[in-house]
């Protein structure tokens, strides 16, 4: 996940419960797993194809919360069908261990963010409320990611032991202020440090095609978050964040 990422997962807590395939950056070592890999190949000696990293259990609910950038573009509607992909594939286990996830889009039509999904653990009904996500014409990312705020907020004062974690998927170049007269950069910033005064975990997984201008690195700095490609987007990366400081 690179040196901005450990930072946020610097902690081992959780009992060992399994193991997945290490990557170079892990230090959480599941020794017997390893040692299991290297006898299965036949191998005297480890392997860095070997290496297995503990997956620890969680006492802990986590509470994700999915904004996603469906502003319109050439890459929009792959963005959306990603995050849709990776709200079903943490509801997978979710039910089992009070997990709950949410996503706010852009509403079309009006300067404004949208609980497309209110936080659930339910596949059932995620299948349903997401089957469509409407392009929007707008980008109002300050009012999706204060959006996304309060429902990680609201979740906390029902259940304070839950884990909140913020996913943002944009490219990081708003086009609506929360005011009329105000600035769009200005405010989504704004918002972006609002969720870290609010101690909500957040990642920004960056939507702009390489060498694009965006803003997106600035958010993630702005919340003291994680910023990645969104191609490196995955569940494991998420859970790596979440059962590191559960």
């Amino acid at each position: 996940m690179g040196r901005r990422a450990r930072s946020l997962v610097s902690t081992r807590k959780g009992k060992y419960e399994s193991h997945r395939l290490a990557r170079h950056e892990d230090t959480d070592i599941a020794f017997d797993a390893t040692v299991r890999a290297a006898l299965s190949r036949g191998r005297r000696t480890v392997e860095p194809d070997d290496l297995r990293r503990k997956v620890r259990g969680h006492r802990s609910p986590f509470a994700v919360c999915f904004v996603v950038d469906n502003s319109w573009s050439v890459h929009a509607e792959k963005m959306v069908e990603k995050v849709k992909g990776l709200v079903f594939q943490l509801l997978e286990t979710a039910t089992s261990r009070g997990d709950r996830v949410a996503l706010v889009a852009f509403k079309g039509g009006v300067p404004e963010g949208t609980i497309a999904l209110p936080l659930t653990a339910s596949a059932t009904l995620a299948h349903r409320r997401l089957r469509s996500i409407p392009l929007s014409g707008q980008t109002p990312l300050a009012d999706a990611l204060r959006l996304g705020r309060v429902v990680l907020r609201q979740e906390l004062v029902k259940h304070p032991n839950a884990v909140p974690l913020l996913v943002a998927i944009t490219d990081g170049r708003p086009t609506r202020p929360l005011r009329a007269g105000g600035d769009p950069l200005r405010d989504a910033l704004a918002q972006a440090t609002e969720l870290r005064r609010a101690h909500v975990l957040s990642i920004v997984a960056d939507s702009a095609p390489p060498g694009s201008p965006g803003h997106a690195a600035q958010l993630a700095a702005a919340a003291g978050g994680l910023h990645l490609p969104v191609a490196e987007l995955s569940p494991d990366v998420l859970l790596d964040v979440l059962e590191q400081v559960a």
